[in-house]
């Protein structure tokens, strides 16, 4: 069976051996299983993203002339929509403020 070796931060070694040791047991192979498992989900979700993205194709082709009936420029547009972010993320930090310790 063939071996990859991989460099890891300190955290995500120690997170990944607690959590695979605790959902595969303490015995030998329980990493292997874990990193079998981890690294096939990880490249199954890889490859449908890049299925997805090929089916989308040039997202500007998408979008082109969706805002044509607009009777105001793109400049005009980005500000309005840098405003409403601002606001929205303006209400979720007093909601989280108030409703979250």
């Amino acid at each position: 069976m063939p071996s990859i070796k991989v460099q890891l931060s300190e955290e995500t070694e120690k997170r990944f051996r607690e959590t695979a040791m605790k959902r595969f047991g303490y015995g030998k192979g329980a990493l292997s299983v874990a990193a079998e498992k981890a690294l096939s989900q990880w490249a199954g979700r890889e490859k449908d993203l890049d299925s997805l993205l090929e089916d989308i194709g040039d997202p500007v082709e998408g979008i082109e002339g969706m805002l044509s009936h607009l009777e105001t420029d793109s400049v005009t547009l980005q500000h309005k929509a840098s405003q409403i972010r601002a606001r929205r993320a303006l209400a979720y930090a007093v909601y989280r403020r108030k409703h979250i310790p």
